[in-house]
C-alpha cells in the first residue's frame, strides 16, 4: 500500500471507489448489502406472499402521498306543482304507484346524470379541462385530450344522485379536486336543474293553453260559417222563418176553409128557396169556387210536389239552424275549457324548491384513504389465495 493510501480517510477512499465503478460501490455497500439480505429473508419466509405486500405498499404509498384529494358540495332539493295536494298512499296502493312529484324526482335525476348536463356544466364552468388539468394524479385525473364520451362516463363516476322515495328529496353530490371549484360547479348545477324544471312546465301548460285556444278558433270559425250559412239561406227565399211563415198558411188555410163551410150552408139555404139560375145562387158557387182555388193553392205552397214547397224550405231550414246551435254550443264549451285551462294552468306550474344550497367544503372526502386501503388489501389477500389454490390443484394434477 502506497503512503498516499495511507493517507486516505475512510470517506476519501469510498469516495474514490465511487469514482472508479460506481456500480461495485453500490454492490459492496452496507446498505445495499443489507437490504439484499433483508429481501432475500423475506422471500424465504413468505414466499409468493411478499408480492401482496409489496402491492400492499403500494397502495398505502398511492393513497397517503400520491392521489388528490377530491372535494364535494352536496345540494338538496325536490320538486313541486304549486297546486300539488297530494296525499300518500299506503298499504298495497302504493306499490308500484308513483306521485306526479316522484315521476318529477325521477325525471330530473336522469337529466342531472345524462350528457345534456355534463355537456351544459363543460359549456358554463369548463368541466371537462378542469377533470384533465395535469395537477391531479394520473389515476385520478382524466386523460388529456380525451372525447365526449369519456368525459360523460368520467362525469358520471363523479357525480352521485340519491333519491329518497319518502320525500322525493333528491341529494346531489359533485365531486371535483378544488373545494371552490365544486361549489362553483353545484351552483350551476343548481340553475341548470332550476331552470330545465321551469321549461318543462312552461312546455306542458303552454301546450295545453295552446290546445285550447286552438278549439276555440276552430269553433268560432264554425259557428261563423254556420251563421252565414243561415242569413244566406234567409236571404234568397226572402223570408225571417219558414216554420213561422208556415204557420200562417196553415192558419189562413183553417180560415179559409171555415168560409167555405159558411158558404156551402149558405148555398144550401138559399136552394131550398130559390132556382139554381137565380143570381144568388149563381153567386154564392162563384164565392165557393174561389175560396176552393184558394185554399187549393194555399196547400199547394206547404206541399207541392213539383216546386219548392214550405216544408221543403222549413226541412232545410231546420237543418241550417240546428247545425248553427251546435256549433254555438261548441263555441261555448270551447270558451268554458279555455278558462278551465287557463285556471289550472298555475296549479300545474312546476317549482324547484331548494332544501340545502351548495356550501364550500373544509374538508376533502374522497378518496376515503383508510376504506380504500383496507379494500385494496382484501382483494389482494382474495387474489393470492385464490391463486395459491389454482396453482396447488394444477401441481396435484401434474403429479
Amino acid at each position: 500500500m502506497s503512503q498516499t493510501a495511507k493517507k486516505l480517510t475512510p470517506l476519501q477512499r469510498k469516495v474514490r471507489k465511487f469514482k472508479r465503478d460506481p456500480k461495485l460501490f453500490v454492490a459492496d455497500s452496507k446498505a445495499f448489502v443489507q437490504t439484499r439480505h433483508t429481501i432475500y429473508l423475506t422471500w424465504a419466509k413468505l414466499g409468493t406472499f411478499a408480492l401482496v405486500v409489496l402491492a400492499s405498499l403500494l397502495v398505502i404509498v398511492y393513497y397517503t402521498v400520491i392521489a388528490s384529494p377530491r372535494f364535494v358540495s352536496e345540494s338538496q332539493f325536490v320538486v313541486k306543482e304549486a297546486g300539488s295536494n297530494e296525499v300518500a298512499l299506503g298499504g298495497l296502493a302504493a306499490l308500484g304507484g308513483s306521485s306526479p312529484s316522484m315521476r318529477d324526482a325521477l325525471i330530473l335525476q336522469t337529466f342531472i346524470e345524462s350528457r345534456e348536463m355534463a355537456m351544459k356544466l363543460d359549456a358554463a364552468v369548463q368541466l371537462k379541462a378542469h377533470y384533465e388539468n395535469t395537477d391531479w394524479d394520473f389515476f385520478s385525473r382524466l386523460e388529456a385530450n380525451s372525447s365526449k364520451e369519456e368525459y360523460i362516463e368520467y362525469y358520471q363516476r363523479h357525480i352521485k344522485v340519491f333519491h329518497d322515495e319518502m320525500s322525493d328529496v333528491l341529494l346531489v353530490e359533485i365531486q371535483t379536486f378544488d373545494e371552490n371549484y365544486s361549489l362553483e360547479v353545484a351552483n350551476e348545477l343548481l340553475r341548470i336543474s332550476e331552470e330545465f324544471i321551469n321549461q318543462l312546465s312552461d312546455k306542458m301548460v303552454l301546450q295545453q293553453l295552446d290546445y285550447a285556444q286552438n278549439e276555440v278558433k276552430r269553433a268560432y270559425q264554425e259557428l261563423s260559417d254556420q251563421q252565414s250559412k243561415l242569413v244566406q239561406f234567409q236571404d234568397d227565399f226572402k223570408l225571417y222563418s219558414p216554420e213561422i211563415k208556415g204557420g200562417a198558411l196553415v192558419e189562413a188555410i183553417n180560415q179559409l176553409e171555415m168560409a167555405l163551410i159558411n158558404e156551402e150552408a149558405e148555398l144550401k139555404s138559399l136552394l131550398v128557396v130559390m132556382r139554381e139560375d137565380s143570381v144568388d145562387v149563381l153567386t154564392k158557387k162563384i164565392r165557393i169556387d174561389s175560396l176552393k182555388a184558394q185554399i187549393a193553392q194555399e196547400q199547394a205552397k206547404l206541399t207541392q210536389k213539383d216546386q219548392v214547397s214550405l216544408n221543403k224550405v222549413n226541412r232545410e231550414f231546420k237543418e241550417i239552424q240546428l247545425k248553427s246551435e251546435l256549433a254555438a254550443d261548441l263555441y261555448t264549451s270551447a270558451l268554458v275549457n279555455l278558462e278551465t285551462v287557463r285556471a289550472d294552468a298555475y296549479g300545474k306550474v312546476k317549482h324547484l324548491l331548494v332544501i340545502e344550497y351548495p356550501a364550500l367544503a373544509e374538508d376533502q372526502k374522497y378518496p376515503r384513504r383508510l376504506y380504500s386501503i383496507f379494500t385494496w388489501f382484501v382483494a389482494l389477500l382474495l387474489i393470492y389465495a385464490v391463486g395459491r389454490m389454482v396453482y396447488t390443484i394444477i401441481k396435484e394434477h401434474q403429479e
